[in-house]
């Protein structure tokens, strides 16, 4: 139940900060830290898309 309470959050704190779903699924997935993304979160999934190496 935690876990799910704790990705709902990040998916709620990603839409905040303007991400759109594949952006939101990736930074969850990607971030693990705390219940809150960064703000550079943005930023790195913008690197990670023009290197193409995004997993």
């Amino acid at each position: 139940m935690r876990h799910f309470a704790r990705r709902a959050w990040k998916f709620i704190d990603a839409y905040r900060k303007g991400l759109n779903g594949v952006q939101a699924a990736w930074a969850a997935k990607r971030y693990r830290g705390h219940c809150m993304l960064p703000d550079w979160i943005l930023a790195e999934f913008d690197k990670c898309m023009e290197a193409k190496g995004c997993t």
